[in-house]
């Protein structure tokens, strides 16, 4: 019977990484976007959805969940 350890990340586990560090991307696009703008809006609606992004990587560290390896 295979354990955790021997087996490989699935796209499952890996993802709430991933749109966490999408959600850090898309800080950095929406402070490029208020530097071009000189509006606060963009990096308004970048923190939003980075914040939005955070929620899945929380609840799987708050349950337990393996994020990797």
């Amino acid at each position: 019977m295979p354990q955790d350890s021997d087996m490989k990340p699935t796209p499952s586990r890996t993802r709430p990484l991933r749109l966490w560090l999408a959600g850090q991307a898309t800080i950095l696009a929406g402070a490029a976007a208020m530097a071009w703008t000189h509006s606060f809006i963009p990096m308004a609606l970048a923190g939003s959805a980075a914040l939005m992004m955070t929620v899945p990587l929380v609840k799987a560290i708050a349950t337990g969940k393996r994020i990797r390896r």
